[in-house]
């Protein structure tokens, strides 16, 4: 168990083993306990893993599926609390925010995939996908929680893919469907045989820097639609639509902040908070609408209904939904399925590739134990599920899917209670629970049934919830150790002396000399811009998670060569404030009463 008294409450399975600090022999017993007394030894991963690894990521002895079942037989004891947990208005917050956060990029890609498919699929196979599969998720997995959509990424598979296609002259649909089936089969191959583990080998060093470089590709792509915007439309068009975007921003920032301010009363200033986003688009749709007569303001354009997007003029009509991974004839008679499944195998690596980092990146940063979840960690089982949509969606002519950052991990603090009374907020409870995020899918297919309901939102406050999710994800005091310390950066070094000062500080790396502080964020901002670099490449953008991987012996083989062992230990790890710590208040006892029943099933695992 972990070394530390305060923290005799949590679980190993919900808060995560840090190898290096704990013997050889402890570490032997502690896995012969959880693993039903079967003996386990210290593992090359396990030695080489450096940060807090969540102990969830390991599985169990079994040869195949052990992690799966784990997963779901201990998610088995929250089935009545999933549902009762997510009785509050806490619910009705987080989802309609995740729903205006993710609806509005997810409706953006399905356009441009629409324009650049030649029509093949658009906006109603993204809002498709994003339904059908996230509530299959929300449903099934026993990690609930994590917000799949299809992300800028996978838009960009998509068109390649396309180009593919024309160029090998085969069906566009036949090619996305067997690569599903790639995708899909080594997903599941990979969550049955818990090769889920050697994320771990993926320390806060390199979260850091990939949750600031995918925020930084939301701002910026939310600030590039609004200036491609004055070369489309006329100019006053633009400037409106430019000045929504930034009161977007302003609004949703302003509102967001409102429970650290001291007007109103404490209730309603909670309540504007919890509400910041869907109150900052109401006001900007009543703007847009109050000055209607005297400019042109373009807003969102959906299906007037629930069928494919592509009219296929040969057959005078609608495609049909299921596509299978059956190829066309060619002239000579011969079939072209086998080059289909060639080509396609080879082109799902690099997906594969993404899907591993993004997906579980997203479920690490959205368990962290200083989010105060109390109902364990969960990994095998949401890659189970997203394996199994990505083997059957893509047969429909939908997109492939995934995690989402920095949706993920702001989901879950958008469905927490905080003590604001001091400083840092220590979390009192989070609601948990399935139906949240059955909400935001739920809303999601709304769009498809009542466009109209979303029909009302201009472009450009699009542009601005894009930004503000950017800015959401990396503000400073949000988590990120990097920014945190690019703030640092800016300061004098008395700025160390008074965080060393503060008892409460939740930044380990306090005590550490500035130089060394600055060196190690210095080198993560240099890994930041490879990962920027690696965008104006061409088609080699797409292999940018190898740059990722890249990162990994950097953090293991090189770092260690540049820092001591002691400021590694402080730099390269998570925040000193636990979730034990945090979860003080009276409202998280009956997540504590939850931790008990956690172990004692954890402990008859095999």
């Amino acid at each position: 168990m972990i070394n530390d008294k305060e923290n005799d409450t949590t679980t190993p399975y919900s808060l995560g083993l840090r190898p290096r600090d704990v013997s050889k022999k402890n570490l032997t017993s502690h896995n012969e306990s959880e693993r039903g007394g079967i003996p386990h030894t210290q593992s090359w991963l396990e030695e080489s893993a450096v940060d807090h690894i969540p102990q969830a990521l390991f599985g169990t002895n079994a040869p195949c599926f052990g992690g799966i079942f784990r997963d779901y037989q201990m998610r088995s004891h929250f089935l009545k609390s999933d549902i009762i947990d997510g009785l509050s208005f806490k619910t009705i917050s987080a989802g309609l925010f995740m729903f205006c956060a993710t609806v509005t990029s997810t409706v953006a890609l399905g356009n441009v995939l629409y324009y650049e498919s030649n029509g093949k699929v658009g906006i109603t196979e993204y809002l498709v996908l994003q339904s059908v599969s996230g509530m299959f998720h929300a449903m099934f997995s026993a990690c609930p929680l994590p917000v799949l959509r299809p992300t800028g990424p996978i838009t960009a598979f998509m068109i390649d893919l396309y180009g593919l296609s024309e160029t090998l002259n085969v069906d566009y649909y036949a090619l996305i469907s067997w690569v599903g089936c790639w995708v899909g089969t080594f997903l599941i191959i990979i969550a049955a045989l818990d090769l889920a583990r050697y994320i771990a080998l993926c320390t806060r060093f390199l979260h850091d820097i990939y949750a600031v470089f995918v925020c930084t590709i939301y701002i910026s792509d939310g600030i590039i639609g609004m200036w491609e915007r004055f070369d489309l439309v006329e100019w006053d068009q633009a400037f409106f639509a430019f000045y929504l975007a930034l009161f977007c921003i302003l609004f949703s920032l302003a509102f967001h902040y409102m429970d650290r301010m001291s007007i109103f009363t404490p209730v309603i200033r909670q309540v504007i908070a919890d509400y910041a986003v869907p109150l900052a688009v109401v006001l900007c749709v009543w703007v847009s609408y109050s000055v209607k007569d005297h400019v042109s303001v373009a807003r969102i354009a959906l299906p007037r209904n629930l069928e494919p997007t592509y009219y296929d003029e040969d057959l005078q009509q609608k495609r049909s939904w299921f596509q299978g991974i059956s190829g066309s004839n060619n002239d000579d008679g011969s079939n072209d399925t086998m080059t289909l499944a060639i080509v396609s195998a080879i082109a799902s690596i690099p997906i594969v590739a993404l899907f591993y980092i993004d997906h579980l990146f997203s479920c690490i940063l959205g368990q962290k134990s200083e989010l105060g979840l109390q109902k364990g960690e969960y990994y095998h089982s949401s890659l189970f599920i997203t394996g199994i949509c990505n083997l059957v969606l893509p047969s429909f002519g939908l997109p492939f899917v995934t995690a989402s950052l920095p949706h993920s991990p702001q989901f879950i603090k958008s469905l927490t209670d905080y003590d604001k009374s001091c400083t840092p907020w220590k979390v009192i409870h989070v609601h948990e629970s399935r139906l949240a995020p059955m909400l935001v899918y739920a809303l999601c297919f709304t769009c498809l049934v009542v466009p109209s309901f979303i029909e009302m939102c201009p472009e450009g406050v699009v542009n601005g919830i894009l930004t503000f999710v950017g800015l959401q994800g990396i503000l400073p005091g949000t988590g990120n150790q990097l920014i945190d310390r690019c703030v640092l950066l800016l300061t004098g070094p008395s700025q160390f002396s008074n965080l060393q000062q503060q008892s409460d500080s939740q930044a380990p790396y306090a005590e550490l000399p500035w130089r060394r502080v600055h060196l190690y964020t210095f080198l993560q901002l240099v890994c930041l811009a490879a990962c920027w670099g690696m965008r104006f490449t061409g088609p080699f953008a797409l292999a940018f998670p190898l740059v990722i991987v890249g990162f990994v012996p950097l953090r293991l083989m090189v770092l260690p060569k540049i820092f001591s062992e002691f400021e590694l230990s402080k730099l390269d790890a998570g925040d000193s404030s636990s979730s034990s710590d945090s979860s003080s208040g009276d409202e998280f006892d009956g997540g504590k009463k939850m931790a008990p029943i956690i172990e004692d099933h954890y402990t008859e695992m095999t």
